[in-house]
């Protein structure tokens, strides 16, 4: 596997983690047992040196990981333990705040 040393390496590693969950979720062909270890870590590679100059610089949000996780955070928060979630998610205080002013807010319809 593509040890993440610089950029282009974790990028690298992340289009191979990709690929890896692509594989299980839907059956991508590129991971049968025909295909050499380094062709699937040179397609990782090819597809990291194009996607790199397409994003780089660019934000690239974290959509369902940031609902989840304020989720998990309205879930674990008794009104009495911010300390404790905070910690226990690796939170600021003013994101904690924020997640909990998002939550109590009523929808708009």
């Amino acid at each position: 596997m593509i040890e993440p040393r610089d950029e282009g390496a974790t990028l690298r590693h992340d289009v191979l983690c990709i690929l890896v969950e692509c594989h299980r979720e839907r059956g991508l062909a590129v991971f049968r047992d025909d295909v050499p270890r380094e062709a699937i870590d040179a397609l990782a590679d090819a597809v990291a040196r194009r996607l790199g100059p397409r994003i780089g610089g660019r934000y690239v949000p974290k959509r369902d990981e940031r609902a989840a996780r304020d989720a998990a955070v309205w879930a674990a928060f008794t009104g009495r333990n911010f300390e404790d979630v905070r910690r226990q998610f690796g939170i600021s205080r003013r994101l904690l705040y924020s997640i909990l002013a998002r939550r109590r807010r009523p929808a708009v319809e």
